[in-house]
C-alpha cells in the first residue's frame, strides 16, 4: 500500500533562506520522492521570494515544488495555509532547519501499510554547535492520565517503532483526513503539534514513531514570534495558556480534575505551580514567583479560551 499513497512535505519558513535550501535539497535528493512539497512563505519575505527562485531555475525536481504565501504570521496561519495546497494521501511535516536522512520518507510511508495508522513520526537529531544533544531516554511522545506531557523525540533509548501518543513537528505526518488544519486558539509554537497529533487518535487510530526515520536538525533562531526557549512574560503566559486549552480540549472530563491540580500545584517545565514556585523560591526567588505568576494566569486564560471554543459549538470538547 505504501507505493500507492502520495506524500505531500510541507515546509513553512519565515526568513531563513539558507536553511529552507538545504531542507529542500535534502527532501528531494531522498530515495523517494514527494508527489508535492508545499513551501509556505510570507508576503514579505522578499529576500526567501527571491532565493527559491533562484533555486528553482536549477532544479531537477522543480516541477514538484509548490509555493504557498500566507499575510498572516505564526505557524499556524503557515500551516494551515500550506494545507489548503496539500493534494498526498500523507501529510509530512517538517521544520525548515531540518535536513532528512535519504531513506526518511520512504521509511514514514511504509508504517501507512497498516490502515489504523493515522500518523508517523521519526527522531530528529539536534544538533548545537557542532554536538548532537544525546540524553537517551525510554519513554517518547506520552501523555499522562493527568496531562504531564513527556516528549522525547529527539534523543530516543530504542531503535525500533513504537506506538506513541503524540509527535513532533519537526518530522511528524499524517493521513490526510486526520489533520484538516491546525488550531488557530493555539498561541504559541508549543503544542500546535500535541493537539494536531491527539485530534488525529481521537477516532481510534494509531500514532507511530520511528526512531529511524531521522531528519537532522540544526535549531536556527526564529526570526518570528518568540524566541527559543524564552523566559518572557508573554511567552510563559502562551505556553500555560496552550497547554490548558489543549489538555482540556482533548482529556475525558473525569480527568481534568486531575490535570487541574497537576498544572496548578506542580507545573511542568518553565510552567511553575505553586509547590514548585515554594521549593524553587529560596534559590530562585522572584524569579520563581514570577513565573509562578505568569503561569497562572495562562492556565486560567487556556480555561477561558476552551469554554468560549466549547461555547460557539466549535470542537473544543474532550471525548470521553
Amino acid at each position: 500500500m505504501s507505493q500507492r499513497l502520495t506524500a505531500t512535505v510541507l515546509i513553512p519558513s519565515y526568513r531563513r533562506p539558507d536553511t529552507l535550501l538545504r531542507c529542500l535539497d535534502a527532501v528531494l535528493a531522498g530515495e523517494r520522492l514527494p508527489a508535492q512539497v508545499v513551501v509556505v512563505l510570507r508576503d514579505t519575505d522578499t529576500d526567501s521570494h527571491r532565493r527559491l527562485r533562484e533555486w528553482l531555475r536549477s532544479c531537477p525536481h522543480a516541477e514538484l515544488v509548490e509555493l504557498a504565501e500566507v499575510v498572516r504570521p505564526g505557524q499556524v496561519a503557515a500551516t494551515n495555509a500550506g494545507l489548503k495546497l496539500a493534494r498526498g494521501d500523507v501529510v509530512c511535516f517538517i521544520d525548515d532547519d531540518t535536513e532528512p536522512e535519504p531513506d526518511w520518507l520512504a521509511r514514514v510511508m511504509a508504517h501507512y501499510d497498516a490502515p489504523d495508522v493515522v500518523g508517523v513520526g521519526g527522531r530528529d537529531v539536534v544538533h548545537i554547535d557542532g554536538e548532537v544533544v544525546a540524553e537517551p531516554q525510554a519513554a517518547v511522545g506520552r501523555l499522562t492520565w493527568f496531562g504531564r506531557m513527556i516528549g522525547n523525540h529527539h534523543q530516543p533509548g530504542f531503535d525500533e517503532p513504537v506506538e506513541v501518543q503524540h509527535l513532533k513537528g519537526a518530522n511528524m505526518s499524517y493521513r490526510r483526513g486526520a489533520v484538516t488544519g491546525f488550531d488557530p486558539h493555539i498561541r504559541g509554537a508549543h503544542l500546535t503539534d500535541t493537539d494536531a497529533s491527539l485530534s488525529a487518535r481521537s477516532g481510534g487510530g494509531r500514532l507511530i514513531y520511528d526512531p529511524a526515520a531521522v531528519v537532522h536538525h540544526y535549531p536556527a533562531p526564529r526570526t518570528g514570534g518568540f524566541s527559543r526557549a524564552s523566559e518572557s512574560a508573554a511567552e510563559i503566559y502562551a505556553d500555560a495558556h496552550d497547554w490548558a486549552y489543549v489538555m482540556l480540549k482533548h482529556l475525558p472530563a473525569s480527568r481534568r480534575v486531575a490535570f487541574w491540580l497537576f498544572a496548578l500545584l506542580v507545573g511542568q517545565g518553565r510552567r511553575y505551580g505553586l509547590l514548585r514556585m515554594l521549593v524553587r523560591f529560596p534559590t530562585e526567588g522572584l524569579e520563581a514567583a514570577r513565573r509562578w505568576w505568569h503561569t497562572t494566569r495562562g492556565l486560567l486564560g487556556g480555561d477561558a479560551t476552551w469554554r468560549s471554543v466549547c461555547s460557539d459549538g466549535a470542537d473544543g470538547g474532550a471525548r470521553e
